[in-house]
């Protein structure tokens, strides 16, 4: 049976063969298919932008005159990058189970994509102990030798990452273990866990901020309870899954128990014991997919301290402003990062089940979607600014007239992104990721790294923050262009996990 005209919206999975997909999916077309993934994604992710919002809320109205105010959003600015290089290690995890584990379950493998995810949550515990070491050992360095804040920044900076740091260690098993659950198409899962870490972090914040008055360190252990509590559901979630699923199968292999099901039944993933011993093999097939994402981000992150740098020698102003204008950005990112996800999941199950032409399908829909919903924020952004600048920097008016530009600015940088990462988050779940990486580290270490170090060497009395930003979007464009011409080209769908 032929799988339909994708061009008018109405791919569907064959009837038997090639492409067919179990579970909630099963049936569906791509687009019902993209949705019922990309829904409970999005919730979280606007659930993780609130929560992050608050924190910067709470932040930038702890001082009461613009200086003060201006030092804290610098501060609080500088650990989100500090955070962002701890959690490479996790990123890397998360990025190899849910490229295994989605593969398998399309290839209707569960055994061994319960294996593969079993073997996450073990690696992702040690991710997490390596990064939460690694942030805090990297803190003061960044803070005094790296960058050019105020002393009342850099101060504001390491009180919050010495104890902010320590999150990671319960982040590393929830990133990991719900990179596995969406890898097997188990999005409602992760939601639930992630409207506990943040809407417990949210809670616990403003009580230890407001009631107790423990100022960044509120924050920060706010950020570290939520996480914890959230980790032990997640345990106890899994937990009772592996109850059932033993009462259920019996003396049966997961393979055969699933086999008696039915073609759509898609078991759950749960925890086994035996399959948590580490195994070199398992491991290795894992950090193979996720270090190539793992050196990719690390190098992003270190060609992004060098733009901090730079912005941060324009004043802790101008600091602020990046940051807050990152953090509005990020809320045209809710929808675009919940359909990648989706595409990162369909188009590793797709090729799990031998379909490269609904792979290809998935990425070219997920695209024209993220393009739809990210092109709209970017209008929205131009023509009411305020709205969301406000909402940060009440308090001063530097930061006001420093933010504003930038967020206009969006509406060339929006569509541009939009596509991008589409492409990239797609080629990643294709297990992809080491000519994704090549294509970040050129574009990015040309555009953000050498042609900022040229603007400030012979015309640094140009430097501006929107001048900046021209770059990023001139680097994003061009990043776009040599992916797309990737993707034509259909090696990554003969990329082997």
């Amino acid at each position: 049976m032929g799988a339909g005209n994708g061009r008018e919206g109405t791919v569907r999975v064959a009837l038997h063969g090639k492409g067919k997909l179990g579970g909630k999916l099963a049936g569906l077309s791509l687009p019902k298919q993209i949705v019922t993934i990309a829904l409970w994604p999005l919730l979280e992710q606007v659930l993780s932008f609130i929560c992050a919002s608050t924190s910067l809320y709470l932040a930038t109205h702890m001082g009461t005159e613009d200086a003060v105010t201006e030092k804290i959003a610098s501060g609080i600015g500088v650990t989100g990058y500090i955070l962002w290089l701890g959690f490479l290690m996790q990123g890397a995890v998360g990025m190899g189970a849910t490229a295994i584990v989605s593969r398998n379950t399309g290839a209707r493998k569960f055994g061994d994509a319960n294996y593969a995810a079993n073997q996450a949550a073990v690696l992702g515990l040690m991710a997490g102990v390596a990064s939460a070491l690694l942030m805090y050992v990297s803190a003061d360095f960044l803070v005094y030798k790296v960058l050019e804040l105020s002393d009342y920044a850099r101060e504001v900076a390491l009180t919050y990452m010495h104890t902010g740091c320590w999150v990671a260690v319960f982040s590393g098993i929830i990133f990991a273990v719900n990179a596995a659950l969406r890898g097997a198409g188990d999005t409602k899962t992760p939601f639930y866990i992630m409207l506990a870490v943040d809407g417990l972090n949210i809670i616990f914040s403003l009580i230890l901020v407001k009631c107790f008055g423990l100022f960044v360190e509120g924050l920060a252990w706010g950020m570290i309870l939520g996480m914890a509590v959230a980790a032990a559901i997640l345990v106890s979630i899994l937990i009772h899954r592996t109850i059932r699923m033993r009462r259920c199968m019996g003396t049966r292999s997961i393979d055969a128990y699933a086999e008696e099901q039915g073609e759509n039944y898609v078991p759950p993933i749960h925890l086994r014991l035996r399959d948590m011993l580490p195994n070199a093999r398992s491991i290795y097939r894992i950090l193979a997919i996720g270090l190539p994402q793992a050196v990719e981000i690390g190098g992003i992150w270190l060609i992004q301290i060098f733009v901090l740098r730079v912005i941060s020698q324009l004043g802790d102003a101008y600091v602020g402003a990046h940051n807050i204008a990152i953090r509005i950005e990020s809320l045209s990112f809710l929808p675009g990062f919940a359909i990648g996800m989706a595409g990162a999941t369909l188009v590793g199950q797709y090729l799990g089940a031998g379909s490269v032409r609904l792979a290809l399908e998935t990425v070219r829909k997920c695209v024209r979607y993220s393009l739809v919903f990210m092109g709209l924020m970017g209008v929205f952004f131009y023509f009411f600014p305020e709205v969301f600048v406000n909402l940060f920097a009440a308090n001063s008016t530097g930061l006001r007239e420093a933010t504003i530009p930038v967020v206009q600015l969006f509406l060339i940088i929006e569509p541009f992104y939009a596509a991008m990462l589409m492409i990239k988050m797609c080629l990643r779940g294709a297990g992809d990721t080491r000519r994704v990486m090549y294509v970040s580290y050129g574009c990015m270490g040309f555009f953000r790294l050498a042609c900022l170090y040229v603007w400030t060497v012979f015309w640094p009395d140009t430097l501006s923050l929107v001048g900046i930003w021209c770059l990023f979007t001139v680097d994003m464009a061009v990043e776009y262009f040599i992916l797309n011409r990737m993707l034509g080209g259909l090696k990554w769908a003969r990329k082997k996990v």
